[in-house]
């Protein structure tokens, strides 16, 4: 993989994955995206399970798996193709590399609108996405150099912290043992018991009232069924009479 990468040359990589979900893409999806990544210059690692698209180009490998993180930190990745998961889009900010989304359900459409919102990516629809327009939006993420640069100012303050994750940690582990556990950090679920834990007793308490107000309101409508019926049986009584 590595020699593939370093084939590239000055043109670089561009890393494309559509996650761990997706396996169920049509022969001619398949083929339209080979067809379209056929079309730059670039060389593609495509993480990919299905049947090998026909019009797969030279430039392209296909993966059932790659080390995607490592990838997007390699000196030579040039863009991002991803399916707008939350992890990946995090990956690619910390290492600074522009993105194609392609969001398809659950939180990814509105993951893509905040990283595009910020000039870091750019959106294509599967649905109405053809090999054109994915070469045309690949073209667009790598060539103009304002995506790379908002994507390095995102991986900036992505990066601006008070202390490494490393040292963070290290500090946590260090401060429960200097305070026996820091059991003033316990989670007080931990001292509920189990029915309280799963609110039992608040379930409990609101079907018994429920239960009571649905009492309260029968016998309130039988007692004033009768006594309007009462009524109107005394006065039919009367007239017969």
């Amino acid at each position: 993989m590595e020699k593939f990468v370093q084939s590239s040359r000055d043109d670089g990589i561009v890393v494309f994955s559509l996650g761990s979900m997706v396996k169920n893409l049509t022969t001619e999806k398949a083929n339209m995206i080979a067809s379209g990544l056929a079309q730059i210059p670039q060389k593609v690692l495509w993480r990919y399970s299905g049947e090998k698209p026909q019009t797969l180009g030279s430039n392209t490998r296909i993966y059932d798996w790659i080390p995607q993180n490592d990838l997007l930190g390699h000196a030579k990745t040039k863009a991002f193709i991803t399916h707008s998961g939350t992890n990946g889009i995090y990956e690619a900010i910390y290492h600074g590399v522009p993105m194609l989304g392609i969001p398809m359900f659950g939180d990814q459409p509105d993951n893509m609108v905040h990283v595009e919102t910020k000039g870091a990516a750019v959106t294509v629809s599967l649905n109405v996405m053809t090999a054109e327009s994915l070469r045309d939006a690949v073209n667009t993420v790598i060539n103009n150099k304002s995506y790379k640069e908002n994507a390095m100012r995102l991986s900036r303050i992505h990066h601006d912290r008070p202390m490494s994750p490393r040292d963070e940690a290290v500090f946590w582990i260090e401060f429960t043992m200097r305070n026996k556990g820091a059991k003033h950090l316990r989670v007080q679920a931990h001292e509920l018991t189990w029915y309280q834990y799963h609110s039992l007793d608040v379930l409990t308490f609101f079907i018994t009232l429920d239960l009571f107000l649905i009492f309260i309101l029968t016998k309130t409508c039988s007692f004033c069924f009768q006594r309007c019926c009462g009524r109107k049986i005394r006065t039919a009584k009367r007239k017969a009479e």
